[in-house]
């Protein structure tokens, strides 16, 4: 008998593309039975890279075999008649809709399918909302955080901004879409009534400008991109077996600076005298140089697990530059079991994925089954969603 989940007996209907795969995946990992519908040449989730062995395919993809886990595919022809039969049919079983750049999108009509079932939630993910003047413009992760406003602020103030790896716009606008769903699933259980809830992906990154917006709007200042305006102290920096990040410098009113120029003369280091001189500037010209001539070669002969446990030890914000190949090693990851292996006898099968950010005691997250294969010709099926 298998374990209960907190979503046991909710039916999602996803029609997705290249985004809103993750919103299905919220629900399906907690138990939701979430139907991929797919158009006959399968979902675009299907092609997209990395592949198992460099090798493209259907089956191939580690971005279908991880989004794609917990769920059940169904393949139609929304072009047509039958397929769009079928669709109706399917929302007619559904309690949510999740709708967002499936190839389809534009011939799923939801008012047809919100007459077809009153309770039906029907989430709709767009770049920029359903109106407006952008409402009908196409968008990608990178255009998205551009006009979003978070791209002008990450970087090196000298340099092109940099997107953050991953597409975390679009995965923030999935995650906005599934709490505003779980909302929504709350009242139609009780009044019996839907709703069609619209999510702008720009807004979504907007809402990650913490208070840029207002900085401006108040203070008529633009926040600009300062990762490269170190002050001595503070930064990245190399070490032997990698990268940490320092956060000594730019406070040196406090202990901390204090605390670091003790932790250098412990240690030893030639010239750490200079950080405990009264006139030490950290902004001065040419502080920046004589800091790295000190604490470099100090740091060059440090692992970043070394250099951690001595900022532990003395009190100073330092935390180790994290690869994927120490995240996966990473001893409190590995205690709480995070990451888990993909379920299946697939090529994909076994292969280590990130598990979920939280723990429910009583309706324990786990993946059950692997990414469904792709079945041409599922729609004439019977009983889409049950």
């Amino acid at each position: 008998m298998s374990d209960p989940t907190a979503l046991e007996g909710v039916r999602v209907l996803e029609l997705s593309g290249l985004y809103g795969a993750y919103c299905g995946k919220l629900f399906a990992d907690m138990g939701a039975k979430v139907t991929l519908f797919e158009p006959p040449s399968g979902s675009p989730m299907r092609a997209k890279p990395p592949f198992v062995g460099d090798r493209p395919g259907q089956d191939n993809s580690l971005a279908f075999a991880y989004f794609a886990a917990n769920k059940q595919s169904l393949c139609a022809d929304l072009a047509t008649p039958q397929g769009q039969a079928l669709l109706v049919q399917a929302a007619a079983e559904a309690d949510l809709l999740i709708l967002s750049d499936h190839p389809d999108a534009q011939a799923v009509d939801l008012g047809t399918l919100s007459a077809a079932n009153p309770r039906l939630v029907c989430v709709r993910i767009t770049p920029y909302g359903s109106d407006g003047p952008y409402g009908g413009y196409v968008g990608d992760d990178l255009t998205l955080m551009a006009m979003g406003g978070l791209l002008t602020m990450a970087g090196f103030p000298d340099c092109a901004p940099v997107v953050a790896y991953g597409e975390q716009g679009l995965l923030a606008a999935d995650q906005f879409a599934a709490v505003a769903a779980f909302a929504a699933l709350l009242r139609a259980e009780r009044s019996g009534q839907g709703e069609v809830i619209d999510v702008s992906i720009q807004e979504a990154i907007v809402m990650a400008l913490e208070n840029a917006a207002q900085t401006y709007q108040l203070e008529g200042k633009v926040r600009q991109r300062t990762a490269g305006a170190r002050r001595a102290g503070s930064g990245i920096f190399a070490c032997k077996d990698g990268q940490i990040y320092l956060l000594a410098g730019g406070i040196g009113e406090t202990a901390m600076w204090g605390n670091f120029a003790r932790w250098m003369t412990a240690e030893r280091c030639p010239g750490a005298q200079i950080f405990a001189a009264a006139d030490w500037d950290d902004t001065a010209p040419g502080a920046d140089e004589m800091f790295q001539s000190v604490f470099l070669p100090f740091a060059m002969g440090q692992t970043k697990d070394q250099l951690y446990q001595g900022g532990k030890t003395w009190g100073v914000p330092i935390a180790p530059m994290s690869t994927p190949g120490d995240l996966l090693g990473n001893r409190q990851l590995l205690y709480r079991d995070y990451f888990v292996p993909l379920p299946g006898d697939s090529r994909l099968g076994g292969t280590c994925v990130p598990g979920a950010p939280y723990k429910l005691s009583a309706t324990p997250w786990a993946l059950r089954t692997p990414a469904p294969a792709l079945v041409p010709g599922t729609q004439d099926g019977k009983d889409a969603t049950s």
